[in-house]
């Protein structure tokens, strides 16, 4: 091979390595700051085709995020923002799920109502009422 041929091919080969990188923006492990909101599952008849892959396929500041029913671009949320905490504690939970897919019906407190908490169960976090802290002022847990 020639050695103008070997320059041609490497120029080639580095331009289709660095091309996907070109043209998002960024490398994909990096994404924007901010966090993507908590969407409740819901059961979904029709899934849209997914609008983005990484962020920096979204407009501005927008994430690309999981939606209700596909991945969309949608605003971020502050995740530097300190959450709501319930006081007590999370019941015990024993056995194990009967559902064949399980799923989180919520992150943290903040989005549990009524004083509902966040807890871990057997098919996923779901809001529960939290069991009354026993312990004594000053003791430690």
């Amino acid at each position: 091979m020639k050695s103008s041929s070997l320059i041609v091919f490497l120029v080639i080969f580095a331009f289709g390595f660095l091309m996907p990188w070109a043209v998002e923006g960024a490398p994909k492990q990096k994404g924007k700051p901010g966090a993507c909101p908590f969407i409740r599952p819901v059961p979904c008849l029709v899934y849209e085709p997914p609008e983005c892959q990484s962020d920096w396929q979204c407009p501005k500041r927008q994430k690309c995020c999981q939606g209700l029913c596909g991945i969309k671009c949608t605003d971020p949320v502050d995740a530097s923002k300190p959450v709501k905490v319930t006081p007590g504690k999370c019941p015990v939970v024993t056995g194990h799920c009967e559902r064949p897919n399980s799923f989180n019906d919520c992150q943290n407190d903040s989005h549990c109502l009524n004083g509902f908490k966040c807890c871990r169960g057997p098919c996923g976090n779901s809001c529960v009422l939290p069991v009354k802290d026993s312990s004594f002022p000053g003791q430690k847990h």
